[in-house]
């Protein structure tokens, strides 16, 4: 199968973003859609009928002349309904497979729905060698990552359909989470009228995002020592601003809350990559050099810090000394890795210290080298650990590591501020910027998708994680808003679901045990999203209303405190009982569960009292209710503290068989458990 199915009247592209503006969107949104001249025709290399995960003819192809691939998921003809669902991958695109979990629920999704799944690599191919960000790989034109191959992804999707399927469909929806959230955005904006709807999940906002990650950087290297008794601090209630040591470190702190970050998602803090460092060269080329050279940045008068060592050994996950330098992992991440996976380098010739954490160096033969960075520091040991198997030093070689790069980056926030927004007006004064500021240049942080614009044709649902450390829900707050100042007919165009206890990715006992018993998974509430969208754009139902919240004096999102109040399609869970108790004593436990109004019934309850994550302990619900009330007695056989989690579900039909369109959330209650004596 080839291109046939593209015919000759498309021509040139809507529009590249370097040239659309406000009003252009608005020009273009009745025009005819066109062939994007940078890809050429269509090929399909594999068609083969698939049994897992479930049914589906499977197709893959991609463009000739491009990078771009892409594959379709096709249910049997009798199933189709005329329907397109376009999933768009997160971080930087660049592959077009799906994980089996992932992908079972989204086709079940997606075929109950009656639509074919189509996705692409948008537009590049990540490999080893190639893993876009810090070394080669990203298309030179970025409009092909942000929008322009989904796009003509899309175009000969709809078409193929016909031949496919019977039937082009009558209407597309896109959905994707972090980057592809964003580039869900983009798509919505730059196409008007290719898709009619999109749900963006746990979104990139990228007017917020470099301001809001370089202060996160700058937080999680000040803090990495604090985490843990930061984590207990909050959630004991106290202050976690008495555990600090420095005034650097509270004034990290505070930086980092007032630029939107999520109290109660300190345990996540350390998880911020130094090698997002490697952004520097591609968001503003000369940004680095202007930071050691200018007036008024933080490295002027200094020099960056470089050091030279040679490799005598490395360290693999199952090395004594591969906990420490695994320590920027959360727990379950860990336990991922290969045993022989390389996860740092024994270094002769250069004095180790903290200060190297964040540093550059490059791996392999000059021209095919690849960026690696050094995120922790232990003895002569430094580790450099990531998930895309990256080339790493051999004994032998020498490597220079060079902090020009992290320590620009960990300042970069007080050269891009925007005093009108309000995560912003700490970096400035009287409305003015404190520091000197980069070029009036949008394009230059253009780099995940085009920079959001606030207007677009169809309808959105954008579901948003509270406790995001990634992307805080003041991204997506930031959105909203600049959606409903831009359209008249905004609360009929856009919701807003905020997920309490969830966090940027889908919680599982794979993550580990604590992360499993901190938060949720959200796919259930992305998915039940589609379905509202698909009933809202096409048969003018209402979603249920947005999550009602209101942002503190911090940029802090505090969300309404009770089911009827916040709205969204999240149940409300709370738990009574002691907080303190003697081993061998019985205590019963008390928790309130209720479903706002709309959106469905709780379909299961299950605790966990004695942290091992598993929630053995399933809740009787003699039937699927909205508002429900259960009890637990246990007995603590030894002196601790401990944490009882119960973890809820609904779904909108009150459907216990449903797996897929669940709403999950959970309750904490710490007890202090005495010795029974």
């Amino acid at each position: 199968m080839t291109d046939a199915f593209l015919t000759d009247a498309f021509t040139t592209e809507i529009a590249s973003h370097r040239e659309m503006t406000d009003q252009d969107l608005t020009a273009v949104a009745d025009a005819p859609h066109q062939d994007d001249p940078a890809f050429g025709p269509a090929f399909i290399d594999v068609d083969e009928w698939r049994e897992s995960p479930i049914p589906h003819r499977y197709l893959h192809g991609g463009f000739e002349g491009t990078e771009t691939r892409f594959v379709m998921y096709l249910p049997e003809r009798g199933a189709y309904q005329g329907r397109m669902v376009q999933e768009l991958a997160g971080g930087v695109g660049g592959s077009e497979a799906h994980p089996p979990e992932y992908l079972e629920k989204l086709l079940r999704s997606a075929f109950r729905l009656g639509a074919f799944v189509v996705a692409s690599n948008q537009g590049w191919i990540l490999t080893t060698e190639r893993p876009g960000v810090g070394g080669p790989g990203l298309p030179e034109d970025l409009t092909i990552l942000s929008h322009r191959a989904s796009a003509q992804t899309a175009r000969y999707a709809k078409t193929a359909a016909a031949e496919l399927l019977g039937a082009r469909p009558h209407h597309a929806y896109l959905i994707g989470g972090s980057g592809g959230g964003a580039r869900s955005v983009s798509g919505m904006e730059q196409v008007p009228g290719l898709w009619d709807g999109a749900v963006p999940i746990v979104m990139v906002n990228q007017h917020l995002a470099w301001h809001y990650w370089s202060v996160w950087i700058r937080a999680a290297i000040a803090l990495r020592h604090k985490k843990d008794e930061i984590t207990a601090a909050v959630d004991a209630g106290a202050d976690p601003f008495a555990v600090l040591d420095t005034d650097e470190q509270r004034d990290c702190l505070s930086d980092l809350y007032f630029a939107g970050y999520p109290k109660g998602a300190e345990y996540l803090l350390s998880t911020a990559a130094s090698d997002w460092a490697n952004w520097t060269p591609l968001i503003d080329p000369e940004y680095a050099e202007d930071f050691w050279n200018l007036p008024g940045y933080a490295g002027e008068g200094k020099k960056p810090f470089r050091a030279t060592g040679t490799v005598t050994g490395l360290v693999r996950a199952s090395d004594p000394e591969a906990p420490a330098l695994m320590e920027p992992l959360i727990e379950g991440l860990r336990e991922l890795l290969a045993p022989e996976h390389v996860v740092g380098a024994r270094l002769g010739g250069v004095e180790l210290t903290s200060d190297l954490i964040g540093c550059r160096f490059n791996v392999g033969e000059p021209g095919r080298d690849v960026l690696r960075v050094c995120t922790a520091v232990a003895g002569d040991c430094i580790g450099f650990v990531d998930f895309h198997e990256r080339p790493a030093p051999q004994v032998g070689d020498e490597i220079t590591l060079d902090n020009t790069f992290e320590q620009a980056w960990s300042h970069y926030h007080r050269h891009i501020v925007d005093p009108a927004r309000p995560t912003m007006r700490r970096w400035a004064s009287d409305g003015r910027p404190i520091w000197p500021q980069r070029p009036a240049d949008a394009e230059r942080r253009a780099v995940l998708c085009t920079l959001p614009t606030g207007r677009f044709e169809g309808k959105m649902i954008v579901v948003q994680s509270a406790l995001d450390h990634l992307c805080p829900p003041v991204f997506a707050h930031d959105y909203v808003e600049s959606v409903r100042a831009r359209c008249g007919d905004g609360d009929d165009r856009i919701r807003l679901w905020i997920l309490d206890n969830a966090m940027h990715g889908e919680a599982s006992p794979e993550l580990g045990t604590e992360t499993n018993l901190r938060f949720i998974r959200f796919l259930g509430a992305a998915l039940q999203a589609l379905d509202d969208l698909v009933a809202w754009v096409e048969d003018g139902v209402r979603p249920p209303a947005d999550t009602s919240y209101e942002l503190d004096a911090w940029n802090r999102t505090l969300l309404a405190p009770t089911a009827g109040q916040r709205g969204g399609i999240q149940p409300l869970v709370s738990i009574e009982g002691p907080v303190e108790a003697r081993a061998g004593e019985t205590v019963r436990f008390t928790a309130d569960i209720e479903v706002p109004p709309d959106a469905g019934s709780v379909v299961e309850a299950a605790w966990d009292m004695d942290g091992t994550g598993r929630f053995e302990q399933k809740a009787q619900i003699k039937e699927p209710t909205s508002n429900l009330t259960i009890d637990v007695e246990h007995r603590f056989t030894e002196a601790g503290t401990y944490v009882v989690v119960l973890r809820v579900a609904s779904q909108r039909q009150g459907d216990t068989s449903d797996r897929v369109r669940v709403v999950e959330n959970l309750a904490r209650l710490q007890v202090r458990v005495a010795d029974g004596s």
